[in-house]
């Protein structure tokens, strides 16, 4: 819980993996699961570990009165994510989004995404320095999922404060000011969409907003506004941008810090699909995720009760000597480079890993295809990541680059 030690907390990861894989933080009660097998044993078991845990609500005042209100009053209170639920209101909203980030489908937008990276960088040119993730790694699959939802382009730097809003709460680093704050741009953000949703209704199109109004579960239910309005802010927009984002600034670092593995990629761009692995094992954007032992068991020798809490830490679990030979580094000869734990697996596997991976892919094909020749600003800030139990979002990443000569 120390924003320090959150800066790089694989040391701490490996000392836990060899000496208390399964700890119980004497600070908060809840227990990090750091070996890749026992994270495995967790996911594997989602109805003994089941997933129905807000992180807002660990916070030591839980959500307070006056952020319940906000919403209740102003705008609609949100809903559990699909990533952060359980069967039956999960499945439901599963079978909508599944439908959305198909093989097929990522396929067929992936000349989109190519162009979108190829026209950033267009934007940039004859530029020798950059802050790339401003630049560069936010405005590109926060471009992808607006197109694909239906909403204006010039929109999108208001879609990062509010997306900001929505993620930084589950950091449980945030002061209860900056949490009443947030519901404040959260609401704004389910007006701007609830607009959106009505004139949709009347007017469909061929975007994801329209297919969410459109869709009916297996018993023939539409969603709900405040199914909507959770679906299209947490599920869609800010599931759909923060951890790739997250993924594509600290590649470029990795990158950056490992020259043979620039130099193979340079070599061989048919290594970057393994590459994009290699970043989202080491520098996993979704740190932990939150579990909760619907009955009373014993996992790795350790009796849990009923309602206790484990915290299993993705980044933890992808380093794992034990799984992963030369864990700390990238490795683009690793022979089945896609069996990390970044985007979980079994029912909670991430909806949107299709379409994460091909953003990943594209953004590295377009800057290697320009670019070779990468490094840090040593007059700039140096590359400072969010404090947050959740996610792996550097602030900022100050690069300078040169195109091929």
């Amino acid at each position: 819980m120390d924003p320090e030690v959150q800066q790089c907390p694989y040391g701490l990861y490996q000392t836990l993996r060899h000496h208390a894989p399964l700890y119980r933080m004497p600070s908060t009660g809840f227990h990090l699961v750091t070996s890749y097998e026992l994270a495995r044993e967790v996911i594997r078991a989602p109805d003994q570990y089941v997933s129905g845990v807000s992180p807002m609500a660990l916070s030591d005042d839980g959500i307070p009165q006056e952020i319940i209100d906000i919403y209740e009053k102003e705008g609609w209170l949100p809903l559990a994510s699909c990533s952060t639920s359980d069967p039956p209101q999960h499945t439901r909203v599963r079978g909508f989004l599944e439908k959305l980030f198909t093989a097929e489908r990522v396929r067929a937008a992936t000349p989109s995404i190519d162009a979108i990276a190829e026209s950033l960088l267009d934007e940039l040119e004859g530029r020798s320095e950059v802050e790339f993730i401003q630049d560069f790694a936010h405005p590109l699959p926060m471009m992808v999922i607006a197109d694909l939802l239906g909403v204006p382009r010039a929109d999108i730097g208001q879609f990062k404060i509010w997306s900001d809003a929505i993620v930084e709460p589950f950091s449980m680093m945030a002061t209860r000011e900056r949490r009443i704050e947030c519901a404040r741009l959260v609401v704004e953000m389910q007006a701007y969409f609830a607009d959106m949703v009505a004139e949709r209704r009347k007017n469909p199109r061929d975007d994801l907003i329209s297919e969410a109004i459109d869709y009916r579960d297996q018993d023939g239910e539409a969603f709900t506004i405040q199914e909507l309005m959770t679906i299209i802010t947490i599920d869609l927009l800010a599931s759909g941008n923060e951890t790739t984002t997250a993924a594509i600034g600290s590649g470029l670092k990795l990158l950056i810090g490992d020259p043979d593995a620039l130099n193979d990629v340079l070599a061989e761009p048919e290594l970057i699909p393994t590459l994009a692995e290699e970043i989202l094992r080491l520098e996993s954007p979704a740190q932990g995720m939150f579990r909760r032992c619907a009955h009373s068991g014993n996992l790795a020798g350790v009796s849990l009760e009923e309602g206790e809490l484990l915290n299993i830490r993705f980044g933890a679990a992808n380093r794992d000597e034990a799984q992963f030979s030369e864990p700390d580094r990238i490795n683009l000869q690793r022979k089945k480079p896609g069996s990390h734990l970044a985007f979980g697996m079994g029912r909670h596997v991430c909806v949107g890993a299709a379409l994460a991976r091909q953003e990943i892919i594209s953004a590295f094909q377009a800057l290697t295809c320009r670019y070779d020749r990468f490094w840090l600003l040593p007059d700039r800030p140096a590359p400072v990541y969010q404090p947050s139990l959740f996610g792996r979002n550097l602030l900022s990443l100050h690069v300078g680059w040169l195109p091929h000569r």
